[in-house]
């Protein structure tokens, strides 16, 4: 067993020292390469978080302090730090959400005047770009098979059925209701885009970390089928 461990210890470490260099830069030694992936670890979990403002010359001292050794040297205990974090975010989610209602706004108020965007009186607006079958048109108690894109009002990707691998099938009820009702818009066959607002999407919760609260949100959907009142056979959209 020990042996297998020294082998597949050796394994890793020689594909840590490699695999550095496909980035264009090698680390020295298997210490530094593991320094700058912790660096990395971290860097992705505030992007994650979308943190915003992080010093990063504080950040490096705080794990200076912690690894020195000296506890005196540092300022925070763990309690105060996890603290300090909660409020910063809890601040952060605050702003952004904030401001993903002022953008959506702004957002719907000048799309409603591109040439075929229809705005509906609940604030779903939408675009019909091929109407498809009108005698197959799904109802929210149908199950709906579907090539989707879907992004932010600024343009960036965050979910698309390609991604997936396949196209996506559920019960047209069981989604957010800007789906719901704009996917009855069509026939099977049909192409529409939905733009889509905050409280017909995601609301004040959002989506876990790809999909922040109060977003406006865009898909590009073809409708490839409809199947009468079936059972799902994956996950909500």
């Amino acid at each position: 067993m020990k042996f297998k461990v020294v082998i597949l210890s050796t394994v890793v470490a020689a594909f840590l020292l490699s695999s550095c260099g496909k980035g264009g830069h090698k680390f020295a030694n298997l210490a530094d390469s593991a320094s700058y992936a912790f660096g990395v670890s971290i860097g992705r979990n505030l992007e994650g978080y979308r943190a915003q403002n992080i010093n990063e010359k504080v950040l490096a001292q705080a794990i200076e302090d912690v690894l020195s050794g000296d506890t005196t040297k540092v300022k925070m205990n763990d309690q105060l730090a996890m603290t300090v974090i909660q409020t910063y975010f809890t601040k952060l989610q605050k702003e952004i959400a904030d401001k993903n209602v002022k953008d959506g706004e702004e957002f719907l108020a000048k799309n409603k005047k591109e040439s075929g965007v229809v705005a509906l009186p609940n604030g779903l607006q939408y675009k019909i770009n091929a109407p498809g079958d009108q005698n197959i048109k799904p109802t929210a108690t149908d199950t709906v098979v579907v090539n989707y894109t879907g992004t932010f009002i600024d343009g960036k990707e965050f979910d698309s059925s390609k991604k997936q691998g396949m196209p996506a099938r559920f019960v047209l009820g069981g989604v957010i209701p800007g789906w719901t009702q704009g996917l009855q818009l069509i026939g099977k066959g049909g192409k529409i885009k939905l733009f889509i607002p905050a409280n017909l999407a995601y609301g004040e919760r959002g989506a876990g970390n790809v999909i922040p609260a109060n977003s406006t949100l865009i898909f590009e959907v073809e409708l490839l089928d409809v199947i009468k009142g079936a059972a799902p056979a994956a996950a909500k959209k």
